[in-house]
């Protein structure tokens, strides 16, 4: 399951480098596509598990994917561009931002993918994928 706490922490950092890209971070379920700028990052959570880290254990391990996709209409920018936007991304979940609030107990960032876009896509969009793998341990306050 993936926790808020995992979500804002993410978010709050793609929003902070976002922001410096002057490139908006759009929330998919409060903006339509079509009213989407023609170049924007969109965040979106991919598969995660979690599990107890013993039996009768009140403390839980979740991992999973915080995916980040450079989304632009077809011609909008370079390459290069991309990657140059993409690094500056990825750096935000490597190390602590000055800007950020310091990372919340418990969460982990782990590796990172990128994916370029493919060049065989068809349609006016296409999307550069950052992926962050992260772990993140909480506990049960009260067990039930």
């Amino acid at each position: 399951m993936l926790s808020e706490t995992v979500w804002n922490d993410a978010f709050a950092r793609a929003q902070l480098v976002a922001e410096e890209q002057e490139i908006p971070l759009v929330d998919v379920l409060k903006q339509t596509q079509e009213d989407r700028p023609p170049l924007h990052w969109r965040m979106e959570a991919q598969a995660s598990r979690s599990d107890r880290l013993g039996l009768g254990e009140t403390a839980m391990e979740e991992e999973g994917e915080i995916a980040l996709y450079l989304t632009m209409r077809v011609g909008r920018i370079s390459t290069p561009d991309a990657l140059t936007y993409c690094k500056a991304m990825s750096t935000a979940f490597r190390a602590p931002l000055v800007e950020a609030a310091p990372w919340p107990e418990g969460l982990y960032y782990d590796g990172q993918s990128l994916y370029p876009p493919d060049s065989d896509t068809t349609g006016n969009w296409i999307s550069m994928s950052l992926m962050i793998r992260y772990r993140y341990q909480d506990r049960i306050e009260r067990p039930l």
